[in-house]
């Protein structure tokens, strides 16, 4: 199932194809049909959160839904994806990135900053320790979102695709090997990031490269049940040219292991969120610096460039890059 936030409300809804299914108003419908009575689960449906909580139990009522709506074309329960507004599919818990999980990435940065390098040998070194990554501040935005080029860039505002899963319960000390037990479903992730001129070292003050407003975009929908988070092929186009191809199955450290390692002394709950992080591909890790160790500007972004990510998993999650105020 594909489910999608959508709307002024932020409505739940279930994609099917070209048209969504409004999930609160069918079960209004279906608690006060032939020989039901009010008060028959709708409280699931009122919000993403409210249905992850709910569990098995939520998707199982979310899947007679659609069996008794879905094609119905009945007004106010079914419209066109074409005459609503996608929202980012966000359950308003935490969120939390991957960092440096792409040996390729991380390697061909190194060696583009005069420190030669190869994908094995950074894959050996990251095993070795550690993963890493960031907590995300501002909610994501979602599917055809404006991203304001941010004032601090100075031409250096980078893409990164990536793939991010969702929990459905939760818990402490979760162990890797059971990763399936925690999530809930998969979706589409675009970090923003704005790129520091002169070295490999992007750390800010705060992470401001990382954290500003519409950092993150997300979406379009979250898939449950239907696809491997660890093998995703996953494209980044920018105007329409591929910039980016990986396979999450690829990545340094797993979301098991991501999991793992966040839960050892924090308590995950449903509905948070963990993205595993980009491969190459990047403006930053294609770029080769000149002898005064500045990057050249033409692969980064500008305004009215057009980013997309995209798998056949997960769908496509465009954005829109424009100046900021």
């Amino acid at each position: 199932m594909r489910f999608v936030v959508f709307g002024p409300g932020s409505r739940l809804g279930l994609l099917n194809g070209d048209m969504v299914l409004d999930l609160a108003n069918a079960a209004d419908s279906f608690a006060l049909g032939p020989r039901r009575s009010a008060g028959g689960g709708q409280w699931m449906f009122t919000s993403l959160l409210h249905l992850i909580e709910a569990g098995e139990r939520g998707l199982e009522m979310a899947q007679v839904l659609n069996e008794r709506f879905a094609g119905s074309g009945e007004p106010g329960v079914e419209v066109p994806v074409s005459s609503v507004r996608l929202r980012a599919p966000f359950p308003g818990q935490r969120f939390a990135l991957g960092g440096a999980n792409s040996a390729v990435h991380v390697a061909n940065l190194l060696t583009h900053f005069g420190q030669p390098t190869t994908a094995d040998e950074i894959y050996e070194r990251s095993r070795s320790r550690l993963a890493g990554g960031f907590w995300v501040v501002s909610p994501p935005v979602g599917p055809g979102a404006r991203i304001e080029i941010p004032t601090r860039s100075k031409g250096l505002f980078d893409y990164e695709g990536e793939v991010a899963v969702v929990l459905g319960g939760g818990g402490k000390r979760l162990k890797a090997d059971r990763w399936n037990e925690a999530i809930w479903g998969t979706t589409h992730v675009i970090d923003w990031s704005i790129r520091t001129d002169g070295t490999t070292e992007s750390r800010q003050p705060f992470y401001t490269h990382k954290i500003f407003d519409g950092s993150k975009s997300m979406g379009p929908y979250i898939s449950v049940g239907e696809v491997d988070p660890y093998d995703i092929e996953v494209e980044t186009l920018v105007n329409g040219q591929v910039r980016q191809t990986f396979n999450t199955g690829d990545l340094i450290y797993s979301f098991g292991e991501l999991l793992e390692h966040l839960s050892q002394d924090l308590t995950l709950l449903a509905g948070d969120v963990l993205s595993g992080g980009t491969g190459a591909g990047t403006a930053y890790d294609m770029s080769v610096p000149d002898a005064n160790g500045h990057m050249p500007l033409d692969l980064f972004l500008k305004a009215g460039d057009e980013v997309e990510v995209r798998s056949t998993a997960l769908g496509s999650l465009p954005a829109r890059i424009v100046a900021s105020d």
